[in-house]
């Protein structure tokens, strides 16, 4: 689709997002039960909000104008960057009321998607300030790009902002949507991800920072009342986020310290103060599943993320027998058809749950730990269950290389198995033994294996106090001029994307089939093109990968898809060469940037000191 069609489909796509995401809001919580004195706060944030989306629509029509009269590369990026300014004073809460909207129509990734809920292959271009961002810092204008793309912003605007007038705001929203920013500014914000072409990260932090100060800036008296301290911590956490970030350079800017400063008392102390001021939150009715903990005190914090909204496994009286039983049919080679192979023929807990090898069968193992937080599975994404993922290996003729009935059939000739499924499974006994149990008990398993306790995690949520200057700055590199971090995103540093954490990223990273820079040849798996779901089969995911955790990388050698890499320093230089395309692969659709890093020696060094200190693989077990 071409970006001079999109508006003929606009309408019409804006209004079912609107409506799809406005009808989730308010099910499941109630109406507000907050005290009377606390309206003006709220009526002072609406009274912001929409002045701020109005200063936006109006900024985005002189954009979309000038764009017409192709004016000098100097004025388009002057007009780019106040529309972005504007976008960030009213992000916070545009994000969380739409975020739908937010992410297809004004400040999506700039890469092509497919459509995910129809059988075909359905293109939807990238629209929004992100493409803007790259079109208008690229080296040469393509006046009829930006015109298109700053058109259809315009036009979007126009369509939202009457459907955003008739919705009230509620307490709630302010403040979950301001700590949703918070994890979203050290995320995305400060990693540049969000600036591709114009890298004007920190003054657009500072602007989102200063909004989300403002705001609690109403409510700051009554939680003050409530309890001195939160409110102190938060005010003071504010200041020190906004001092770090006015002026700061990308390159310089220290980020781990800003999230200990800032982005954690934030995270912490946002939800407390919505406590004390007696707001109800999405926290308070379980049957809301959710990605994210609304409770939880840092993104590090081994709870952030909630495993079961991953799994779907509901709360269980016998969950942990399930587990048990999990972890025991996860050793044993029964479950494949020459009794020879088990799950940790592959998935061995002294690496990891990895084996080793540069591939198992096909591909190389990926590690199973924190593997349930994902939207999909596998390497080309194939699965959406991970209860299903087993099914998957019990009928590969190159693995298990069997079927549930012969597998079912040896398990109930084992008494052991037949007691074990029994008790683990007493409150459904017609399905004690079979298929369900079999794959039910190994996702216990699997959901399991976490890994947020390494000596990193331990520093970046407060828990220690000091951390190797290396690892400092090797983690103020992956989340800034190595641009690690904006595809491996915190805190899993997988492709889970933050901050709502519901959607796996793959990319195209042009990977040579053999270790060698002159005359690489790509590697021939055409990865996720060939998952078997049809929307996979458009040309941008021919050679993409789930882009893995890179969480105990120290003990996982070898590494990428195809255990080309023998070390983490052969990785890095892949990726400070600029993938595939920066040694020679013709790979047009390639998603790794391709210019070179240009790191020194010294940042190479300081890069694998600090995913090195990511490995916490012995302390693996269960909650």
């Amino acid at each position: 689709m071409h970006l001079t069609d999109l508006g003929r489909l606009t309408a019409f796509s804006l209004l079912f997002v609107l409506l799809g995401h406005g009808l989730q809001l308010g099910k499941l919580i109630g109406p507000p039960r907050v005290a009377t004195d606390l309206q003006p706060a709220l009526d002072r944030v609406q009274d912001d909000f929409h002045r701020d989306l109005d200063s936006l629509l109006r900024v985005s029509a002189r954009y979309a104008t000038a764009t017409h009269r192709r004016p000098a590369a100097a004025t388009l990026r002057t007009l780019h960057l106040r529309t972005r300014q504007q976008f960030k004073r009213c992000a916070y809460l545009l994000e969380y009321l739409e975020p739908e909207t937010v992410k297809r129509y004004l400040n999506g990734a700039p890469l092509p998607k497919t459509e995910p809920r129809v059988p075909e292959v359905i293109v939807v271009e990238p629209l929004g300030l992100q493409v803007l961002d790259e079109l208008v810092f690229a080296d040469s204008l393509d006046y009829a790009a930006v015109r298109a793309v700053a058109d259809q912003l315009h036009h979007t605007l126009r369509q939202l902002l009457p459907y955003l007038a008739r919705r009230p705001l509620q307490h709630r929203y302010v403040f979950e949507a301001s700590r949703e920013e918070a994890i979203r500014l050290f995320t995305l914000g400060v990693t540049g991800f969000d600036t591709p072409g114009s890298v004007a990260a920190m003054p657009e932090a500072a602007t989102a920072l200063r909004q989300l100060h403002l705001t609690y800036g109403y409510y700051s008296a009554a939680v003050r009342r409530a309890d001195t301290a939160t409110d102190a911590a938060l005010l003071a956490g504010f200041r020190h986020g906004l001092a770090r970030l006015e002026g700061a350079s990308f390159a310089d800017f220290d980020r781990l310290a800003f999230l200990r400063e800032t982005i954690n008392p934030l995270t912490e102390l946002l939800p407390r103060a919505q406590a004390l001021l007696g707001i109800e939150s999405a926290a308070d009715d379980r049957r809301l599943r959710q990605a994210v903990n609304p409770r939880a005190a840092s993104i590090f914090s081994p709870d952030f993320l909630n495993a079961a909204y991953y799994s779907r496994l509901g709360a269980s009286p016998y969950a942990e027998q399930r587990r048990a039983l999990g972890e025991r049919l996860f050793f044993d080679p029964i479950l494949s058809e020459q009794g020879t192979l088990s799950c940790a023929s592959c998935h061995r807990p002294e690496l990891a749950f990895t084996d080793g090898n540069a591939k198992s069968v096909r591909r190389n193992a990926p590690t199973l730990l924190n593997s349930v937080f994902a939207e999909r599975y596998f390497y080309d994404l194939r699965e959406p269950f991970l209860e299903r993922q087993v099914r998957h290996v019990v009928m590969d003729a190159h693995e298990f290389a069997t079927d549930f009935v012969a597998i079912n059939e040896r398990l109930r000739n084992d008494e052991t198995y037949v007691r074990l499924f029994s008790t683990a499974y007493a409150d459904q006994p017609a399905y004690a033994l079979g298929a369900w149990s079999v794959s039910d008990a190994l996702t216990h398993y699997v959901s399991s294996l976490r890994s947020f306790d390494s000596a990193f995690d331990r520093y970046a949520r407060g828990a220690t106090a000091t951390i190797d200057p290396a690892v400092r700055r090797g983690f103020n590199l992956f989340m800034g001029k190595a641009a690690c971090g904006s595809c491996h995103f915190p805190p899993t540093f997988s492709g889970l994307v933050p901050p709502q954490y519901r959607e796996s990223e793959s990319e195209v990273l042009g990977v040579p089939e053999r270790a060698r820079w002159a005359g690489a040849r790509l590697d021939p798996d055409p990865g996720r093109a060939a998952s078997g779901r049809p929307q996979d089969e458009a040309y941008f995911h021919a050679y993409a990968f789930k882009t893995p955790t890179v969480r105990n990388v120290a003990v996982t050698a070898p590494y990428m898809h195809n255990g080309v890499y023998r070390t983490l320093d052969e990785v890095v230089d892949f990726y400070d060469r600029g993938g595939g395309r920066g040694i020679g692969i013709d790979l047009p659709h390639q998603t790794l940037p391709f210019d070179r890093l240009d790191l020194t020696a010294g940042e190479r060094r300081d890069l694998i000191v600090f995913m090195e200190a990511l490995t916490d693989y012995p302390a693996t077990g269960s909650d």
